[in-house]
């Protein structure tokens, strides 16, 4: 089994499905860990967490997007009421993504995607995954989840992750400085601003070998992201 770290994918279910064609990952034998924010930007949120759902042996981290939308589900606001930054900073695709599809679908993407995501995961090999950061001096599991979300010290600092082999995250672009994962220590980065004018992206953790979506915005033309 190999294990495989997804970037922040934000709506492209266009991007995820390239990645996932175009990556010797195997679905069914090998792990995926999807870094978070599966929400927010291109207008196929709904897709995205159905295609993720049909992956055995999968992984999904909470991001920060996720984290909007999770709330959303669970209030069912009308747009008059929704989170207005929220909305601003790309919920707007995912309300009407949801809009489109039977209740039942928003409701039960809720209860087993949104509802079973983790803040952090540690595999047996001593890697740590976590959308946004944590802080290296404290226990992980003694953090507050919600910072786990919205962190970025650890890599604007070009902190090393303490206690872990490696750790990968995602939430801050690379892109457009680089359009490639990146490290920083011994920290990679999988968010390749596939929400924006980037691509996406997905990486063997164990040989580092990564296949990338075409630019997002050639996928969705005419359409803006986030």
């Amino acid at each position: 089994m190999e294990t495989y770290a997804l970037g922040d994918i934000h709506g492209a279910f266009r991007a995820l499905e390239q990645v996932l064609e175009r990556s010797p990952f195997r679905p069914g034998i090998d792990r995926l860990i999807h870094l978070g924010d599966v929400s927010d930007g291109w207008p196929d949120t709904a897709e995205c967490v159905e295609r993720l759902l049909n992956i055995p042996n999968s992984i999904w981290l909470q991001g920060n997007h996720d984290w909007w939308t999770a709330e959303w589900m669970a209030t069912e606001s009308p747009r008059e009421e929704v989170n207005m930054l929220w909305y601003q900073q790309g919920g707007r695709a995912t309300f009407e993504s949801y809009e489109r599809k039977p209740k039942e679908q928003t409701e039960r993407h809720f209860r087993t995607f949104f509802g079973k995501q983790l803040p952090y995961f540690e595999d047996e090999v001593g890697n740590l995954y976590v959308h946004g950061g944590y802080d290296p001096d404290l226990p992980i599991a003694e953090q507050d989840p919600y910072s786990l979300i919205w962190d970025r010290t650890l890599w604007r600092n070009g902190m090393f992750a303490e206690d872990y082999h490696e750790c990968f995250i995602g939430h801050t672009p690379t892109w457009p400085a680089s359009a490639v994962p990146c490290q920083r220590a011994n920290v990679w980065n999988l968010d390749q601003g596939a929400a924006y004018g980037g691509q996406l992206s997905l990486m063997n953790v164990r040989t580092k070998e990564f296949v990338q979506s075409d630019v997002v915005q050639t996928l969705y033309p005419g359409v803006k992201g986030r």
